[in-house]
């Protein structure tokens, strides 16, 4: 949870890390991702639960298995994205909510994690991370007091880094959705940032780019609100975006999911208001064989799971993601839900790292990995 009126705070942290070894192989086809987002602190008259809708069995209610917890260290705003047979997961805010990294770290299974690189680039959460051509590309998010428009690159499997751009064509920001397409485009869209008096303001452009250094400009202003952490997929030929937030209260959490059959040119509203609850911070994936969209937890500690094949209708499949349930405390923080833990698919299972738990800037913060079996 990132508040504003932190912008102007630095505090220096001192990095620790546990290296553990694993075998590295060649980076494959393009992988999509989305990118987590910054928040503030948030105050509550009332306590938010997660939806508790009976649930029967089906493919997407299995059983999930703690993979590690203290690999790296506790952190939300992390980023992460499958590659061959590879997870490389990177950044973060972490040291209670104090601290920013600029690590790289890769794991065959999420259990056994490598440390790649640490300190290549600056220090930074609610970035993006994506593979493209064999290449790994970090780009754009903050710190409390920098806002990033840089493009990293690495084609050495994350051990080495480069700026593709330290400016580029879009301007500042964090949170942002992002993804590689399936016609070998990167997109970037939405996001935050502060503007010259301070205050955190959000933005709803598209930008798409072969290199990650010429971007094109799809459009200045989309047809949905602009936003900070959304999350974008491609999904049956469409992008999708779905949800996100403009603020750290329940009403200012958004639900709608609007789709694009043009690159991200124009986008068309599909549903205003889907059968989940309105959150950000949460995770949206596609399943291996591309049949279903699956939406999964999100802000403020929900741990539900809910599923589609049309971007239209969804079930609820789950409320005890991570074998969590019950009710949450803003007061006590008593609750295992989370939001802006980054979620993806690896080796036919969905995959989680990290998240908050927190309701306040300062907080719960998680260092683990957890998977539930897709097939």
């Amino acid at each position: 949870l990132l508040h504003d009126r932190l912008a102007t705070l630095r505090i220096p942290t001192t990095k620790a890390h546990t290296t553990k070894p694993y075998a590295r192989h060649t980076l494959s086809a393009p992988h999509t991702t989305t990118p987590p987002h910054p928040r503030k602190m948030a105050s509550f008259k009332a306590l938010l639960v997660a939806s508790v809708a009976t649930v029967g069995s089906s493919a997407f209610d299995g059983e999930w298995t703690k993979l590690q917890d203290g690999a790296w260290s506790g952190r939300e705003g992390l980023m992460a994205v499958s590659a061959g047979d590879t997870i490389y997961m990177s950044g973060g805010r972490d040291s209670a909510g104090v601290g920013f990294e600029s690590d790289v770290w890769a794991s065959e299974n999420g259990t056994e994690w490598q440390l790649l690189a640490n300190d290549q680039f600056g220090d930074r959460a609610y970035h993006s991370m994506l593979e493209m051509d064999g290449c790994l590309y970090i780009m754009a998010g903050q710190t409390f007091s920098t806002f990033y428009n840089d493009v990293w690159k690495s084609c050495d499997e994350g051990s080495t880094w480069t700026a593709a751009t330290e400016d580029a064509a879009w301007p500042e920001r964090a949170g942002q959705a992002a993804i590689v397409t399936s016609d070998g485009e990167m997109i970037v869209a939405g996001g935050c940032y502060n503007d010259e008096s301070g205050t955190r303001s959000f933005r709803s452009d598209v930008w798409a780019s072969t290199d990650g250094v010429n971007w094109e400009l799809r459009t200045a202003e989309a047809e949905w609100a602009a936003r900070s952490g959304p999350r974008l997929v491609e999904f049956k030929g469409k992008l999708y975006i779905v949800a996100g937030e403009i603020g750290f209260t329940p009403s200012t959490q958004l639900v709608d999911i609007w789709s694009s059959d043009d690159g991200g040119r124009t986008w068309s509203l599909v549903v205003e208001t889907p059968e989940f609850t309105a959150r950000s911070g949460h995770g949206v994936v596609v399943t291996p064989d591309g049949s279903t969209m699956l939406v999964v937890a999100g802000w403020p500690q929900l741990h539900d799971l809910w599923s589609s094949t049309d971007g239209v209708t969804f079930k609820q499949e789950s409320n005890e993601v991570w074998g969590c349930s019950g009710i949450i405390s803003s007061v006590s923080q008593v609750g295992c839900g989370k939001y802006d833990f980054w979620s993806l698919i690896h080796q036919g299972k969905l995959v989680t790292m990290g998240g908050s738990g927190a309701f306040s800037t300062f907080g719960k913060l998680y260092g683990d990995s957890w998977a539930m079996d897709l097939e």
